[in-house]
């Protein structure tokens, strides 16, 4: 108990010990308690009975609160003498049953002696009091007229039906003391009872104060007027009736109503009015108090006992924290001994720790029970109801930083199929660098406006055909969303009713109310866009293939982004030049119509990639369809009709196939990929005798991927030979081909008399690359020549071999001789005749070599 309820017990106790001598005797009433005689307590009555049953009895007592008489002891004269008369007031009514007014109505007290079996009654004194307008049905307003007023003759009505009058329904109670504690009663004990007769209708119920009064002195001891210790506890009885926030609320209950039947526990009243309203601990709220007229409540408490006591034992109360054993309060509770005690610990929120957290009682439903006796003792055990402690947490102390990432996006040229044009490799790869708690919705994001666009979580990698994306912008994005914030999560470990005694970590988890969300293209706009722009499909003019020097062309491009820190770009290139091993001339001076060699020369490539896919062994660049022609200005008469130009370029009405015969690896350098190529063409084989020339396809032998041996060569050159020489000549072959076994991709320049060749004259013949590298560029450019003295002739042409009909020396000079007889002569000349239709080679070369032999066998010629 407090310091400040010590000093208010002590100053009662002086103020009643000193009452005796200063109560002051009053004049002689009209009024007097005092009955003739017995009187009928009549039936029993309750606040639970109905309204229409003539028994519903309601009452309140008042403590002396808001203005109304706290109970006392005083002298008074009812014509009995001065003597102690013990008073306290209140108000009764027999609701339900009929009008009460003045003239109608009484109010008594029944005090009954268990011990001695004596029952007394006094008459209560009336005053003018009204609870009219506390008990109307459906009221309208606070002090007009009733709604629905009872006719004058009602009796025994719902108020729902119609509204009684309850007018002077006041009372106070005048009670003899000297009567029921004579001189010399060390203690005693009377219960009460309220008796109410309204027209004639006498009702009586237990008197019951939910409250406390205190004790005052009398005589050698105290007396009391109580309940007992459940007096505080209140029975809801009517259905319907609203947890009110404040006494007499008005207005929409919200659907919020006492539980009829349960009980609540009483912790302040107000009785500015008649009917008391009471305010109770409301569990359904949270424990908030919640208030009710008392014409609702039915008190729990003992009937009012009024006792006399000469002596008490006084009991020590401790309220204990469980855990640190921490002294809350100690309580003096005094107990008359031998009386009956039900303790109960403090309700929630009584006591509260260091923090703020109310304790509650635990463990749950301690009670104490049995009889007062001397020097008792009892500890109340509490532990401290605990608030959830998750909290929020993160931010800048804990490092975590704004967004943050780092990746690149390219665009790279990627030969997919060794028979088709490159295509064209997109690709966007990024990864968060910034330090969060938490992140989510990762999203690559690229687009080729009007060509191509695609969000995913994962890094992107597409490949699309060049020619729609070739001259366009690649535009990249990189997002995320993230928090630095999350929530610290703890789960209850020890509950009781609804209560957590003890907390423990569980996890953080994100909280995303504080997301944010990282944009790589705010961060760097324009910089988030490329080119697409390949040297794809370009057309080469050179004047020569020793300008093959340093052609680059762009092959990718490339943007690294790391942080916020400026992007790093790079272009990337693929290269040709002739190698300096090439025996490949842009100007060729021939001393007569010999050869020139086919192949464009030996080429070197390299190329770097943005992926670094070119440094994989699977590596291709090539294009199966790619290769080249060489367009001679003219070629033998044995070659035109196979060589006829059937390429879609026309710089000469033949072409001869060109093909890589073989790429040569060289590996990495300085991070590029080196390559050789090493071009060839058909081979060409020239006849030993008659100078016939014979091809064989070896370019397209090479783009099948076949190599052929030297024997297929060789048989397939003489099987051609044979069906070509007897097409053309109408002559069976006779011959045998030079160098079969060393073949040579050359260019014979033709030698036939009718040839558009001249000596001393300068000719170009074109040579054209196709589908070089990734880009599947062309080259173009040209080999010159000239020539100074036919290969083949008569005397006059200056030739360097002169093959000529007409005798050089004469007859006389010959060393043979031969006689040919007349018949011979004949056989002979039918030779001759035959040979007059022949067909010459180059115009002048006999192709049936098995004439000598044939005149040989009609004379013989000594050869």
């Amino acid at each position: 108990m407090n310091k400040k309820n010590w000093l208010m017990l002590l100053l009662i106790s002086f103020l009643s010990f000193i009452s005796i001598s200063l109560i002051h005797t009053v004049q002689a009433y009209a009024y007097s308690p005092h009955l003739s005689g017995a009187i009928d307590p009549g039936i029993k009555g309750s606040k639970k009975d109905s309204w229409v049953s003539g028994r519903k009895l309601v009452y309140d007592i008042y403590s002396g609160v808001d203005g109304k008489e706290k109970w006392q002891i005083a002298n008074r004269d009812y014509g009995y003498g001065s003597q102690p008369y013990l008073e306290f007031s209140g108000w009764a009514a027999l609701v339900g049953w009929h009008h009460h007014g003045a003239g109608n109505q009484q109010t008594y007290i029944w005090a009954q002696n268990k011990r001695t079996g004596k029952d007394v009654f006094y008459l209560a004194e009336m005053n003018d009091l009204s609870a009219t307008k506390d008990l109307e049905y459906n009221r309208q307003s606070s002090t007009g007229p009733i709604y629905k007023p009872c006719s004058e003759g009602t009796h025994n009505t719902s108020n729902e039906t119609c509204n009684m009058y309850y007018d002077h329904v006041g009372f106070t109670a005048h009670i003899p003391l000297q009567e029921l504690f004579p001189e010399g009663v060390s203690d005693d004990v009377w219960e009460l009872s309220i008796i109410k007769d309204v027209d004639g209708r006498v009702v009586y119920d237990e008197l019951k104060l939910p409250f406390h009064f205190d004790s005052m002195h009398f005589g050698q001891g105290e007396i009391k007027l109580d309940s007992g210790i459940n007096a505080e506890s209140l029975r809801m009885v009517d259905g319907g009736v609203v947890r009110r926030n404040y006494p007499r609320e008005s207005g929409w209950s919200g659907g919020r109503y006492f539980t009829p039947g349960n009980i609540y526990r009483k912790v302040t009243q107000n009785e500015e009015n008649t009917v008391v309203w009471y305010g109770v601990i409301s569990p359904h709220d949270g424990n908030a108090v919640r208030w009710a007229s008392g014409a609702y409540w039915r008190f729990e408490g003992k009937t009012a006992v009024l006792s006399y006591k000469r002596r008490v034992v006084q009991a020590t109360v401790r309220h204990v924290d469980a855990n640190t054993k921490k002294l809350l309060r100690e309580d003096k509770k005094e107990l008359q001994a031998g009386e009956h005690y039900k303790l109960k610990p403090e309700p929630k929120g009584t006591f509260a720790d260091e923090n703020g957290n109310p304790y509650v009682a635990s463990p749950a439903g301690q009670v104490f029970e049995g009889t007062a006796e001397p020097d008792m003792s009892f500890t109340f055990t509490y532990k401290a109801s605990l608030p959830d402690p998750s909290k929020p947490g993160g931010g800048v102390d804990e490092g975590f930083t704004d967004g943050l990432a780092k990746g690149e996006f390219l665009w790279e040229l990627r030969r997919t199929n060794p028979s088709k044009p490159s295509q064209v490799l997109l690709n966007s790869d990024f990864s968060i660098t910034g330090k969060h708690f938490a992140v989510r919705n990762a999203t690559h994001q690229v687009s080729v406006p009007g060509v191509f666009s695609k969000k995913k979580e994962k890094p992107i990698q597409e490949i699309v055909n060049t020619g729609k994306v070739i001259g366009k912008g690649l535009s990249v994005d990189f997002s995320y969303e993230y928090t630095n914030h999350y929530n610290e999560n703890y789960v209850c470990t020890e509950k009781q009713n609804g209560e957590c005694f003890k907390w423990e970590f569980k996890d953080k988890t994100p909280d995303w109310t504080k997301a944010e969300t990282y944009h790589l293209s705010k961060l760097y706009g324009s910089e988030v866009t490329l080119p697409i722009d390949p040297t794809f499909g370009k057309r080469v003019e050179l004047s020569g293939a020793k300008s093959l020097q340093n052609q680059q062309f762009t092959v990718g491009r490339k943007k690294g982004f790391e942080g916020s820190q400026k992007p790093v770009s790079k272009t990337y290139y693929e290269g040709f030049k002739l190698s300096n091993a090439s025996e490949a001339k842009d100007v060729n001076q021939l001393e007569t119509q010999s050869w020139l060699n086919l192949s464009p020369g030996v080429l070197e490539y390299q190329v770097e990639l943005p992926t670094d896919s070119h440094t994989a062994s699977s590596f291709a660049f090539l294009n199966k369809n790619g290769g080249g022609d060489y367009y001679p200005v003219d070629v033998d008469k044995s070659l035109q009709s196979k060589y006829a130009n059937q390429t879609p370029d026309s710089y000469s009405a033949y072409a001869f196939p060109l093909a890589v015969e073989k790429p040569t690896d060289q590996g990495m350098q300085g991070g590029k990929r080196q390559y050789q190529l090493d071009w060839t063409s058909d081979y060409f084989f020239t006849a030993e005798h008659t100078g016939f020339i014979q091809s064989y396809p070896y370019a397209k032998r090479v783009k099948e991927g076949r190599k052929p041996s030297q024997e297929e060569i060789r048989q397939y050159v003489e099987e051609q030979a044979k069906q070509q020489y007897k097409q053309q000549t109408g002559q069976d072959w006779q011959d045998s081909f030079l160098h079969v076994n060393s073949p040579v991709s050359r260019y014979y320049l033709p030698i036939e008399a009718d040839s558009k060749l001249k000596p001393k004259q300068q000719y170009e013949n074109k040579v054209v690359l196709r589908n070089m590298g990734l880009n599947d560029v062309s080259f173009v450019f040209g080999q010159t020549f000239s020539f100074d003295r036919y290969l083949v002739g008569s005397v006059l042409d200056d030739a360097y071999v002169v093959e000529q009909h007409d005798p050089l020396v004469p007859m006389s000079s010959y060393p043979h001789q031969v006689t040919v007889k007349r018949e011979q002569q004949q056989s002979i000349y039918e030779l001759l005749k035959n040979q007059v239709h022949e067909e010459k080679l180059f115009g002048f070369r006999r192709t049936n070599r098995g004439f000598y032999d044939r005149v040989n066998k009609i004379v013989n010629l000594g050869l």
